[in-house]
């Protein structure tokens, strides 16, 4: 995908300078899709569109997804789909380290902000994916839209997505530490 400076020699065409600059910022990184486990394995059936990157989570006790064909990028995390005001609900001999689980979150926002960064100027496509493609690729498709569009909104209010905040939050707080764009 060309953006909109690749498209148009700027230095030799007459454009006024606020169309100058929006072209100039408007970000090259595409919005991403979500899809689920099944969807992205259909998909896969076959090859991927060209410049493809995938961003792949999964819950950690469960196994990598599996591919007939790859995307020329590919990200593959594990963490658990938790949200921190069910946990109460268990019972006491839920063993579950809320800290630990946050650390590894958090650490799969820094690989994600990492893989974006690498991506960003080269993918024309960019798809989201974890089990039912419903809490944590939504939440790291809206970080990812709200970093470089100001409009993650737009998936929380979709009904379709129910995105991990916890997720939302720290992958964009990893985004903003690389100062993209």
């Amino acid at each position: 995908m060309n953006s909109l400076k690749e498209n148009f020699d700027l230095d030799n065409m007459e454009v006024p300078e606020e169309i100058r600059e929006y072209i100039k910022n408007t970000p090259k990184v595409p919005k991403p899709e979500i899809l689920s486990r099944k969807a992205a394995e259909k998909l896969a059936l076959s090859p991927f569109s060209p410049n493809t990157a995938l961003i792949s989570i999964r819950d950690t006790d469960a196994e990598a997804i599996r591919l007939k064909n790859r995307p020329q990028w590919m990200l593959s995390v594990a963490f658990d789909d938790i949200y921190w005001d069910e946990i109460d609900d268990y019972e006491e001999d839920f063993t579950f380290s809320k800290e630990k689980e946050e650390q590894r979150i958090k650490e799969a926002a820094q690989k994600i902000a990492d893989f974006v960064a690498d991506v960003c100027d080269k993918a024309e496509k960019i798809i989201c994916q974890c089990e039912y493609g419903q809490s944590r690729s939504a939440a790291v498709a809206a970080a990812v839209r709200e970093y470089f569009y100001k409009d993650g909104i737009e998936i929380f209010a979709d009904d379709r997505y129910c995105p991990n905040k916890l997720v939302f939050r720290l992958t964009l707080e990893a985004l903003r530490k690389k100062e993209l764009k």
